[in-house]
């Protein structure tokens, strides 16, 4: 038995739902697989929708299923179709726990700093450590990374008010060259 492909019908959104449409039957229409493509084209050469496009065409057998998501997953989620664009980033200003984790200021408590001191003389964290950093590859990426590059502190020296110390390029007024002794407070 043959099933002839352009008796099944679809339905098709009137208002397609990327652009506020329901699913009322108001909004409904049955249409053949062709009818439900041309539509489809219709909609997109009027408002230049992607998810219009990609149904049009996957309903035309132009692209296949696997095309329809893969551009859905990367077109149709840049700039502003993506449903983020423009808010803040959820975790925008919270610290995660580990490496920066702890509040500015805090310091490590005798115990704390007892176990970090005890991971750091196993054998297995030193061979850890030695293999990265006799890598002679990570350390000419590291080298080439940085060749070239002025740092941060490229032509500044040291300068103190008598009450603090600073690092600048030309001393402010009140300012004299040199660092504060250790033991001033």
């Amino acid at each position: 038995m043959m099933i002839n492909i352009s008796m099944i019908l679809h339905k098709h959104h009137k208002i397609p739902k990327h652009m506020g449409g329901s699913n009322d039957s108001d909004n409904l229409v049955e249409l053949t697989v062709e009818e439900h493509a041309e539509a489809h084209k219709k909609l997109f050469e009027q408002h230049g929708y992607l998810q219009d496009k990609l149904a049009w065409l996957g309903l035309s057998g132009l692209i296949s299923t696997a095309e329809i998501v893969h551009t859905l997953q990367t077109e149709g989620m840049k700039g502003s179709k993506n449903p983020m664009y423009g808010k803040p980033a959820p975790n925008r200003g919270i610290k995660r726990p580990g490496v920066g984790g702890r509040p500015k200021g805090t310091t490590w408590s005798a115990a704390e700093r007892e176990m970090q001191r005890s991971l750091r003389n196993t054998e297995d964290y030193k061979a850890k450590m030695s293999a990265v950093y006799s890598n002679s590859e990570r350390n000419s990426k590291i080298s080439k990374n940085n060749k070239g590059k002025i740092g941060a502190a490229q032509g500044k020296k040291w300068y103190n008010n008598g009450k603090e110390e600073s690092y600048f390029v030309d001393a402010p007024p009140g300012w004299q060259l040199g660092r504060l002794p250790k033991n001033h407070k």
